[in-house]
């Protein structure tokens, strides 16, 4: 906020009152920003050596969620190349938490995943892959039984397809798992930002993103709200979409 008072620039107001500027400029500048860093690729990011398509704050984000919350499983959907999966196991290796796992899941996989997870020393025993639909009942059952094997907080980041109505079946699907000790993630709530820009030239991102689906979600009467623990203050592809139980 930009706060002006008496004897400063608003001496020559007729209301010499203490008044608040919104700080819209500065959001302004923010949307903006963001548009360019995604339009031009800044997201495009490497991991020891693995491509890993998130921007770097929001890379510092999941490492202060995860060193925060130390969950047991964190389970993510979208697996693409294996670099996010890398990047969790990175973290809780730093972190010591030993027992700590990672179910990543995707409809398919692709030869850089299969190259990665099963074979590099920070994943090979760590990461669970699970080929398929994330909303299909047989992965629902096979994500359900790594849950049963797991004491302590559950972490999901939902990083796959990005239709309004896929992530909110994901929502409605993987509530259950997440207890008020954990979290759940829905990244690129900024497509909805992103509309009309060259990445995202469809009308219909408007109506179907990740933002409409989490509204939806927490109009449906869903336990959850958004979390103000987790915010990160540059650029975020997903600064709405980190939530918590209530």
């Amino acid at each position: 906020m930009l706060r002006l008072k008496k004897g400063s620039l608003a001496m020559g107001l007729a209301d010499q009152e203490e008044f608040l500027i919104p700080n819209y400029l500065v959001e302004d500048v923010r949307s903006t920003a963001l548009k360019v860093a995604i339009n031009e690729g800044w997201y495009k990011q490497h991991w020891l050596g693995t491509p890993i398509w998130q921007l770097p704050e929001d890379l510092i984000l999941l490492q202060t969620i995860i060193s925060t919350i130390k969950p047991s499983l964190i389970i993510e959907t979208g697996t693409k190349y294996g670099g996010s999966a890398l990047f969790f196991a990175s973290i809780l290796t730093l972190l010591e938490l030993p027992s700590s796992r990672i179910v990543t899941i995707d409809i398919t996989e692709t030869s850089e995943a299969l190259e990665l997870l099963p074979h590099n020393w920070l994943t090979k025993d760590r990461v669970t892959r699970i080929i398929g639909s994330a909303t299909d009942v047989d992965v629902l059952e096979k994500v359900s039984i790594e849950v049963s094997k797991t004491q302590g907080p559950v972490v999901i980041f939902l990083d796959d397809w990005h239709g309004g109505e896929h992530v909110l079946e994901e929502l409605n699907s993987y509530q259950a798992w997440v207890g008020l000790d954990g979290l759940l993630i829905v990244a690129d709530t900024s497509f909805a930002d992103l509309a009309g820009t060259p990445i995202a030239p469809y009308r219909s991102i408007l109506t179907s993103n990740p933002r409409t689906a989490i509204n939806k979600f927490l109009e449906s009467g869903a336990s959850f709200c958004r979390s103000d623990r987790f915010k990160p203050l540059g650029l975020s592809n997903f600064s709405d979409g980190v939530l918590e139980r209530i």
